[in-house]
């Protein structure tokens, strides 16, 4: 397939702008951080040498003389990817962490001190991680801007981003502020880089959790957001490409958002229009009315269910007819009736003085020589009686004094020999 000009002069323009901005970074951060994936954050191979090796209970710390492996911090997990030591040997660079001024990769295999490495960064990990932090500092920073909440806790994993407000807001209210995000996000905005100092750092108003101390690094997205921030970070908004919110709950004294952005965005979209066109065909409903259709359904549900409770009720009646008061107590077997139900029915017959002690079992269709019971009692504690009885029938459960429930898996005379030998007095 052919290339159109117009494209090619595209991607080439583009290309040659993110070159001048990591060139740009390159000056602004040179001498303030010198690893490389501030100073060239979107460098995906490298060369360096090991420093130091020595052995941990996860494997190897190895410490190169450079690393453009980015190490967890900030909220952001770290980077992962290859250390290649020649053609033939690739050892898995597991988690990378940073221990005071040092910078370990963890392996699992020991590396000699000067050996010279190749690195590789597993590149689509850090642009998920990389376009998650980018577009949650653009949430939370017009979060910021409409209620003037702060964002007091920031968690990322592979699934989603989680982040804590400290204030509370609608759901319609976040979805104001996605639609927000999104046009930021569409407008292709640069996300600036800065290390202020002095007067100029204590008289701009940005966003941090906590007080920082030495040199801090700023970033800025215009018209969203001015944070400090030692993640890593897309050059462009339009790099995010969306940012949405799956779920919001009251936490604390504020909300907990979870979101996805990037790829990860566009992953979860996918596996719910699947879902969703699953369910539509099950339904016999259009896409956009399945919330409709299964509203009916639980309507029906509910409906059946009030009809089937008549019907088990109607028989019980007749059940309390057909079976005769005792003295200590009363056993009922029944066939592949709901636990519920059993629950129901022996409460009852306890309360219309059948038996001071009464139990209901019922066989389990699903579950083969296993009987669900429910014994009640206005006469003994069954607590203390609960591990005897489960011991002889290989029964497991329990409950209240007046009232225990699990199930037996024991034939259905052992279980009328061993309860009445228990409770008749």
């Amino acid at each position: 397939m052919s290339v159109k000009p117009c494209e090619t002069r595209r991607k080439r323009e583009y290309a040659q702008a993110v070159l001048h901005t990591c060139q740009e970074r390159k000056k602004t951060t040179m001498e303030n951080f010198d690893e490389l994936y501030y100073q060239r954050p979107y460098l995906k191979e490298f060369d360096a040498e090991v420093i130091s090796c020595e052995s941990c209970g996860k494997g190897y710390h190895v410490e190169l003389n450079r690393t453009a492996f980015y190490p967890e911090g900030g909220g952001q997990p770290s980077d992962c990817g290859i250390l290649r030591t020649d053609a033939q040997t690739v050892i898995p660079v597991r988690d990378v962490q940073k221990h005071g001024d040092h910078i370990v990769h963890t392996t699992d295999r020991e590396i000699a001190v000067g050996t010279q490495v190749h690195g590789v960064i597993d590149w689509q990990r850090r642009m998920d991680y990389t376009t998650a932090h980018s577009g949650e500092h653009i949430l939370s920073g017009l979060i910021h801007r409409r209620f003037g909440y702060e964002n007091v806790g920031f968690h990322m994993t592979e699934e989603c981003v989680t982040i804590d407000i400290s204030g509370v807001m609608t759901w319609e209210e976040l979805m104001e502020v996605e639609r927000d995000t999104n046009a930021v996000i569409r407008s292709d905005v640069p996300v600036e880089e800065s290390f202020p100092e002095g007067q100029e750092l204590e008289t701009l108003d940005y966003r941090s959790k906590k007080e920082l101390t030495g040199k801090v690094r700023i970033i800025t997205i215009p018209g969203a957001d001015i944070c400090a921030c030692c993640g890593t970070h897309v050059m462009r908004t339009g790099e995010i490409g969306m940012v949405k919110c799956i779920s919001m709950i009251h936490y604390k004294k504020g909300v907990r958002i979870e979101l996805v952005c990037g790829r990860k965005a566009l992953l979860d979209y996918e596996r719910k229009v699947d879902q969703n066109t699953e369910i539509s065909h099950m339904l016999s409903a259009k896409p956009h009315e399945t919330a409709e259709a299964v509203a009916r359904v639980q309507q029906e549900l509910a409906e059946a269910n009030q009809k089937l409770n008549d019907w088990i009720g109607r028989y019980f009646d007749g059940r309390m007819k057909e079976l005769e008061k005792q003295e200590s107590f009363l056993i009922d077997f029944e066939e592949n009736i709901d636990r519920n139900s059993c629950r129901k029915f022996c409460d009852r017959l306890v309360k219309e003085s059948m038996a001071p002690t009464c139990a209901v079992i019922t066989a389990q269709v699903d579950e083969k020589g296993v009987y669900a019971y429910c014994i009640c009692s206005s006469a003994v504690n069954l607590r203390n009686l609960t591990k005897s009885i489960n011991s002889s029938l290989e029964g497991r459960g329990g409950g209240s004094p007046e009232m225990i429930q699990g199930s037996f898996k024991a034939e259905k005379e052992k279980i009328q020999e061993v309860l009445t030998e228990i409770f008749t007095v």
